[in-house]
C-alpha cells in the first residue's frame, strides 16, 4: 500500500486515547466498547430502546469519534414534541407512558440544539418506512394536542439533529465512498457491548424530574412554581424584602438565628 492508502484507512489515531483510558480494550484483532447500563447523569427519561436500532453504535462510536453518517441512519424517523414549559412536560411524560412506544422525554441540554425548543419529547418510528412513520405521526400529532395542547408543535423528522448540523438538510444526506470504506472497515473491527437495554431505574427517574424543576426555574419558566411547595425558599432563595413603598418593621439583628438553615449576618 501506498501512504495515502494507508492513511484512508487508518483509524487508529481515533482509538489510542479510548484505549489508554480504558474505555475501549483491544481483544485480537477487535476493538471493544463497553456501554453502561444506563446512565446517572442525564436530562431524560426513557421510555423504551427501541430493538431496531444500534445507536451506541452509530452516533456514539461512528460518528463522534470517526466523523462519518452512519448509512442505517439514512433510514431512522423521528417523530418530535416540542413542549412550551414545565407543565407541558410532565403532561408528556405521563402520555409517553401510557403510549408504550420507545422514545424518551427531557430537557436538550445540546447548545446547538436549543433553538428548536428546550423541553422535547421524541418518539422512534420503525427504520425504513417513512410511509409509516407518517401514519405513526398522525396519531401522536392527535395524542400530544389532544393531551396538552393544540398549539404544540409536533413534527416528523429523520436522523439526529447532530447529523443535521455538520452534514446539512437530511432530504441532502448522502453516504461518500470514503465513508461506506470506513464503515465496512469499522464494522468488521468494532464490537459494542452495549448494556442499555435494561430498564431506567426509578432513583434516576427521580433524580431527573428534580432537574427538569430546578432548571425551568432557572430559567424562568413560570410553571416550575406548580411543582415547588415553598417558593422560592426550596430552591435556596430568600424573597427580596423592599422599603420603596411600605417601610416593613425593622427587628434588631439577634446573633446566631438561622434563617433557611444559614446563620444570619
Amino acid at each position: 500500500m501506498k501512504y495515502e492508502d494507508l492513511v484512508a484507512i487508518d483509524f487508529a489515531p481515533y482509538v489510542i486515547e479510548d484505549l489508554k483510558r480504558g474505555w475501549a480494550k483491544g481483544v485480537g484483532d477487535k476493538i471493544v466498547y463497553n456501554f453502561q447500563q444506563y446512565n446517572p447523569d442525564t436530562p431524560w427519561i426513557h421510555h423504551g430502546k427501541p430493538s431496531d436500532r444500534d445507536c451506541s453504535r452509530w452516533i456514539k462510536t461512528y460518528f463522534l469519534k470517526f466523523g462519518i453518517l452512519p448509512r442505517k441512519c439514512l433510514g431512522c424517523w423521528k417523530v418530535v414534541a416540542r413542549p412550551k414549559n414545565l407543565k407541558q412536560l410532565f403532561q408528556l411524560d405521563e402520555l409517553h407512558s401510557q403510549m408504550r412506544l420507545p422514545g424518551k422525554v427531557g430537557v436538550d441540554l445540546r447548545p446547538e440544539g436549543t433553538y428548536k425548543g428546550i423541553y422535547l419529547g421524541f418518539w422512534y418510528c420503525p427504520m425504513n418506512d417513512l410511509e409509516g412513520a407518517r401514519e405513526l405521526y398522525k396519531k401522536i400529532r392527535r395524542k400530544v394536542r389532544g393531551a396538552l395542547s393544540l398549539d404544540v408543535p409536533v413534527i416528523l423528522k429523520r436522523g439526529c439533529t447532530e447529523f443535521e448540523n455538520k452534514f446539512g438538510p437530511s432530504s441532502e444526506w448522502t453516504i461518500t465512498p470514503r465513508s461506506r470504506m470506513l464503515e465496512d472497515l469499522l464494522d468488521s473491527t468494532i464490537v459494542i457491548n452495549d448494556l442499555g437495554d435494561a430498564k431506567q431505574p426509578s432513583w434516576i427517574k427521580t433524580h431527573v424530574r428534580r432537574f427538569w424543576i430546578e432548571y425551568a426555574h432557572r430559567s424562568g419558566d413560570k410553571t416550575a412554581r406548580e411543582y415547588i411547595r415553598r417558593y422560592p425558599q426550596s430552591m435556596e432563595a430568600v424573597p427580596t424584602v423592599t422599603y420603596h413603598d411600605v417601610v416593613p418593621e425593622i427587628k434588631e439583628k439577634a446573633e446566631g438565628e438561622l434563617w433557611n438553615g444559614k446563620i444570619k449576618i
